[in-house]
């Protein structure tokens, strides 16, 4: 009798062991279908949000997005007017007899600046620099150097482009400004293991595009970074001028036209740049009028 209660029990253990075997190969095809539904739904959008994610964890420039410029609040036109219509002195400048700042003109473009005095120009292949007696220095990028990224996206002629322009066209880049703002706009904390394949698709091209741009400047990883819209003029500055100098502004016109400009002082010069000085440049930036004879 004890010899078959124990065959019994024997028997008894065996059959549990297969129930609980099959109930572990069931549950355990269960999460292999489900991790295989999940990696065919949403493999794609993970692998992108884990490689964002890395990507923020070894530069931080690539989660850090344009704040809008504090003196933008203001009116910029009348700010401008204000600025303009006084002569600077002292350290910006003696003041001069016609009581206005000159007017830079380069590359059929002008703008105004609130220091007196002509600047001495000293042209490059990239653009021109100008230094100005109080100690003022800036640089002006040729602007037909300015890549028209956006054309190039519009109009595809190359397969690669023709799949950038595919991964983009569900939002499709109408401009260079446009471009630059999706850029500098993306950030890591906008990617989510369960967003859309496409959208993915392209968010992880703007964070690749955010780190192949880099900061207009090399003013470390996490440099102050603004955005400004005055309407005929919008666009990017680099770098705050009461912290640091150079600052590097990327600035579009109505037409779409690209500008870079550096503004710095000169070195063991006194002279100083505010922020209002680079709004003045930046706020009057327009073609040169044509003058009919």
């Amino acid at each position: 009798m004890i010899v078959l209660a124990m065959d019994e029990l024997a028997r008894m253990n065996e059959e549990e062991d297969d129930k609980g075997g099959a109930r572990n190969a069931i549950i355990l095809a269960i999460v292999v279908i489900l991790v295989g539904a999940y990696c065919l739904m949403f493999g794609l959008q993970t692998l992108v949000w884990i490689q964002a994610k890395q990507s923020a964890t070894a530069n931080s420039w690539v989660g850090i997005v344009p704040q809008p410029l504090p003196s933008a609040s203001a009116n910029p036109s009348m700010a401008m007017q204000s600025m303009i219509a006084v002569a600077p002195n002292g350290a910006r400048g003696k003041a001069s007899g016609n009581s206005g700042p000159e007017q830079a003109k380069f590359f059929n473009y002008e703008f105004k600046v609130p220091w007196a005095g002509q600047p001495k120009p000293v042209p490059s292949l990239e653009g021109v620099q100008l230094q100005y007696d109080s100690g003022q220095v800036i640089f002006f990028f040729d602007p037909e150097s300015q890549i028209d990224t956006a054309h190039a996206l519009r109009t595809p002629t190359t397969p690669d482009a023709q799949r950038l322009a595919n991964i983009l066209a569900a939002h499709p880049i109408e401009s260079n400004y446009a471009l630059y703002q999706a850029v500098y706009g993306a950030s890591p904390e906008q990617l989510s293991p369960t967003m859309k394949e496409q959208e993915a698709l392209r968010d992880n091209l703007l964070l690749l595009w955010k780190l192949s741009f880099g900061p207009d400047l090399s003013l470390g990883t996490t440099p102050e970074f603004y955005s400004f819209d005055w309407g005929k003029v919008r666009g990017f500055q680099f770098g705050d001028p009461s912290k640091e100098h150079p600052v590097a502004v990327r600035a579009f016109d109505d037409s779409d036209h690209q500008f870079r400009f550096i503004f710095t002082v000169a070195t063991g010069s006194s002279g100083k740049i505010t922020q209002e000085d680079i709004n003045t440049a930046m706020q009057s930036l327009q073609p040169v009028p044509i003058i009919e004879r």
